[in-house]
């Protein structure tokens, strides 16, 4: 071990030895082999770095788009309260018990807070003439409902109605509808349908269910699939109707300035809320978020190998060096080189290996990182949003990817060095040169 620290020493302390050992790695007639064998170093460690550059940027950018969707529907902290809030019944509580919580006063204080909105909720079934499909109902404010509508790509036109239909459809409440779901349940702006509630009421021929007609006002688009197939939107006032409840709420969503700051938030927010569950934007989405960091620790873990298979090139290539070398090893011993000197001599070679490959591996990423974000020649499925590769430069990732390949490259020469240093100087002089 301290002469492998001594090759390392001189390999800084004794310039000339990467001099020499540079010298060693030109082609000559009777090294035609380790000249191929070293070609083969350099691109099999360029190959793994540009390999786990490009995996983790395009890994990376896929989070990044990921979170843009999630925060499209504008719920960065979502309260809800718990059994132990006065009130509470079938997860609804009167507003004034969140009100009345000091966390109610420090959100509206706040700065970094853009809006809080109360939400009432309840699973339904939403029927079409054509088919059924079971959806989260949420009656918002009209706040609320002014920050959803940028995200509405079709929305009704009365002009399109006859007099008769702008009359019945002004009697009912309007419905805002996903994307994904308007699809599949083949409804557009305008048409009719019907919500089923699975809390029933008690009627003339005993319990019957809530229905409640609604007219689709407009389709949202809100980036990602579960909330388009699952949640529909409408005013306060026509759920209130539906559930037969007033004044009461299931959740309330909180919107921030800034997404980013969610956890910083919900944390202060947590101390001023007793009873309550807090919850930011990442904990809302924490299983899908664990699996992509868990996705992305395995594929760096399985294209550091292709890094490390390559180091076992260089540990050939410095082998075959050390036996071509043993005459000239022994000649720098008998001049008076030390053990220390002769091993940074061949550790520069794997130095000299590992640092052009790792840098030509990350030319190459950035090139082909920058060459599929301009360009859009790979297509994904239709199951993605984004159809083409999104990729997002992080520079940590290239100089973090580089000092790991160097580390291995470097470790990869300490066998043969401490090779070269036990050769005895009769030995290689006895024994002659290749």
């Amino acid at each position: 071990m301290s002469r492998d620290r001594g090759a390392f020493r001189h390999l800084w302390a004794s310039p000339w030895t990467a001099w020499v050992g540079l010298r060693y790695l030109r082609a000559k007639k009777s090294s035609k082999f380790v000249s191929f064998i070293t070609f083969l170093s350099v691109g099999s460690v360029a190959i793994g770095v540009m390999a786990i550059i490009v995996v983790l940027c395009v890994m990376d950018g896929f989070e990044k788009a990921l979170d843009g969707r999630l925060v499209a529907s504008d719920i960065h902290i979502l309260v809800e309260p718990t059994a132990k809030v006065p009130g509470f019944d079938g997860g609804y509580v009167p507003l004034q018990a969140f009100q009345a919580t000091p966390g109610s006063t420090f959100l509206a204080k706040d700065p970094r807070v853009l809006a809080v909105s109360p939400v009432l909720s309840t699973q339904a079934i939403l029927r079409t003439e054509r088919s059924v499909a079971g959806v989260e109902l949420k009656g918002i404010t009209d706040e609320r409902l002014a920050r959803l509508k940028p995200h509405v790509v079709e929305s009704l036109d009365p002009a399109t109605l006859t007099p008769a239909e702008r009359e019945e459809v002004g009697r009912l409440p309007g419905l805002f509808v996903g994307k994904e779901l308007a699809y599949t349940v083949g409804v557009i702006p305008g048409e009719q349908l019907t919500l089923v509630s699975p809390t029933e009421m008690e009627g003339p021929m005993g319990s019957v269910p809530r229905l409640k007609r609604f007219f689709v006002e407009g389709i949202f688009e809100a980036g990602e699939l579960e909330d388009e197939v699952h949640t529909v939107f409408s005013r306060a006032p026509a759920v209130q109707a539906f559930l037969r409840r007033h004044d009461v709420a299931s959740s309330w969503e909180v919107t921030l300035q800034h997404y980013e700051r969610a956890t910083e938030v919900a944390g202060d927010l947590r101390a001023g809320t007793p009873g309550f569950t807090v919850r930011d934007w990442k904990d809302l989405n924490a299983s899908l978020f664990g699996s992509l960091k868990l996705e992305r620790l395995a594929m760096f873990l399985i294209l550091v190998f292709i890094v490390v298979v390559a180091s076992f090139n260089i540990v050939t290539t410095l082998s075959l060096s050390v036996i071509e070398k043993k005459r000239e090893i022994s000649i720098l011993k008998a001049m008076g080189a030390r053990h220390g000197q002769v091993g940074a001599v061949f550790l520069s070679q794997g130095l000299f290996i590992g640092g052009v490959g790792v840098g030509l591996g990350a030319a190459l990423a950035g090139i082909i990182c920058l060459f599929l974000a301009k360009t859009d020649i790979v297509q994904l499925p239709d199951v993605y949003y984004d159809r083409t590769l999104p990729v997002n430069f992080v520079p940590g990732y290239f100089l973090g990817v580089m000092l790991c390949a160097l580390s291995i490259t470097l470790l990869a020469g300490i066998v043969p060095t401490r090779r070269a240093v036990k050769l005895h100087p009769l030995e290689g002089i006895r024994g002659g040169g290749a």
